[in-house]
């Protein structure tokens, strides 16, 4: 039997093996391990952050060294650009969750639940991982490792998971269409829905396209709202044969939301609904 790193608390495993000896040709054997991690983390050994675009988010985690001595982290480096890692030793007066800000928009999806302050002890170690407001929209994941004093885990490694939602959100995040046999049927235009995950209100000022000659824009109506949709289609009477293999453009929308002024949305058209499944690759 062979746990992985990954693995704490009680394990079990049951397998079914043949003998020869008479009487007991099959037996089941149950093995039960007890997996204990050099260093402890509460609430798990994982950081998992979700944030709007243009805000800052934070998660933190509690470690602590499974022999009872004082656990000491040495120089995190941040993995990526916009993210920050820091440490802070546990004292008498613990560091405090701060609270959010009254009217700060509340960020996209829920983080994992952060270790109580009441359950650090002097020698455990709070290891926080903070982004800033220029991360851009868009999900990332690795792992952090950090050096560490313990002889049986001298370097411990943290799953991460960062999820960053843009502020003026649409969907879906890219328009596919395809010449459809008739006007009528699908493919050939496209409702694209814009929401404020901030849940401000905002207008849609103007819209442009790449390809004018393939297809339009439209937004409906011009009233300030925390959602707005723009349709965008193939022109009437298009001919095939300028699209050809696929055209791959775009559509930019205008707003008055000064953190968020301008969106663009990938546009491909082609020829069957099949090919629009390609990926959207190339400048835009």
């Amino acid at each position: 039997m062979k746990t992985v790193a990954s693995q704490s608390g009680r394990v079990s495993k049951s397998v079914n093996v043949s003998t020869d000896a008479p009487g007991a040709e099959n037996l089941r054997l149950r093995f039960t391990v007890d997996v204990r991690r050099p260093i402890d983390a509460r609430p798990s050994l994982r950081l998992i952050l979700n944030t709007i675009e243009g805000t800052s988010s934070s998660q933190r985690i509690l470690l602590s060294r499974a022999d009872g001595e004082a656990l000491v982290i040495q120089d995190p480096q941040a993995p990526l650009d916009g993210v920050s890692v820091s440490v802070q030793a546990v004292d008498s007066a613990a560091p405090q969750t701060a609270a959010p800000v009254e009217g700060t928009p509340t960020p996209w999806g829920a983080p994992a639940p952060a270790a109580k302050p009441s359950e650090g002890k002097p020698g455990d170690v709070w290891l926080e991982m903070k982004t800033t407001a220029s991360l851009a929209a868009g999900r990332y994941s690795d792992t952090l490792s950090v050096a560490t004093n313990d002889p049986e885990a001298p370097r411990l490694v943290i799953p991460f998971t960062i999820r960053v939602r843009p502020l003026i959100d649409a969907r879906p995040a890219v328009v596919r269409m395809w010449m459809a046999p008739t006007p009528t049927d699908q493919g050939r235009s496209v409702v694209v829905n814009f929401h404020h995950s901030g849940g401000r209100t905002f207008r849609i000022m103007s819209v442009e396209v790449s390809h004018p000659e393939i297809f339009t824009a439209e937004a409906y109506g011009n009233k300030a709202s925390i959602q707005q949709s723009v349709r965008i289609g193939l022109i009437d009477g298009l001919d095939a044969a300028a699209v050809g293999a696929g055209v791959e453009g775009w559509t930019r929308i205008t707003t008055d939301d000064a953190e968020r002024p301008l969106i663009e949305v990938p546009v491909m058209v082609a020829p069957t609904k099949a090919l629009s499944r390609r990926p959207v690759t190339g400048p835009r």
